[in-house]
């Protein structure tokens, strides 16, 4: 109750803030579980991933444990969605809330990095996202960040369809080990960065067109005169 009020009383003032265009939203379940799995390079991803697809589905969101040290603000957070993961060391808890969220058939965020990223080049992925999946048979829907959230910058957040790993034939009744995710992982990196490729093939047609269009005018008015 508490999330949702707070998303109708801030999706205005951070739309405007943080102006991202969602493309392709319905290409994320609005029931079932789910894993949503994104480029991350700034602290604000998550703010935009909870504001701008909040009203389609409430994310849960793995956090740094240290925002959690100061109890209201722990508080706070954990009503927002959050829970705590150590990122130093394998974290056993946080591993057993993921698996409970997603056997609740909820959404979960999960940036497959690990951490932030300099650059929007995608780095090796952690094994997280591909062992949650694998494990409890939940599609992965990928996403990719065109810029670094930033205040009053236009973004776009991109969103492709599903992938369901565990109905490929290479990972169905295969026991999970560390080669077995290194292969999902890859399969999961490229349905990200496929985003990013598509989109700026996209672009680049568009500044040829339009460069043509302009050639073609001159011409057209070379030939006029």
């Amino acid at each position: 109750m508490l999330f949702y009020l707070l998303w109708f009383l801030f999706y205005i003032p951070l739309c405007i803030v943080y102006p991202c265009r969602v493309i392709g939203k319905k290409n994320l379940p609005k029931k079932g579980r789910v894993i949503f799995s994104a480029n991350h390079q700034t602290l604000n991803d998550p703010i935009i991933v909870a504001l701008k697809l909040g009203g389609r589905r409430r994310f849960h969101f793995m956090a740094k444990s240290p925002l959690f040290d100061n109890k209201l603000k722990g508080a706070f957070l954990k009503k927002m969605g959050a829970y705590p993961v150590h990122c130093c060391s394998s974290d056993v808890t946080a591993v057993k809330t993921t698996l409970k969220l997603l056997r609740e058939e909820k959404a979960v965020c999960i940036f497959p990095e690990g951490a932030r990223l300099v650059t929007s080049e995608a780095n090796e992925l952690k094994h997280g996202v591909a062992m949650f999946s694998l494990r409890t048979k939940t599609p992965i829907v990928p996403a990719f960040f065109v810029k670094k959230t930033m205040a009053f910058v236009p973004n776009k957040l991109i969103i492709a369809k599903p992938i369901e790993l565990y109905n490929m034939e290479q990972f169905k009744d295969k026991r999970i080990d560390k080669e077995l995710l290194d292969e999902a992982s890859k399969i999961i990196k490229k349905g990200i960065m496929d985003i990013r490729n598509n989109y700026q093939k996209e672009q680049q047609e568009k500044r040829l067109k339009k460069l043509k269009k302009k050639y073609n005018r001159l011409v057209k008015n070379t030939e006029e005169e």
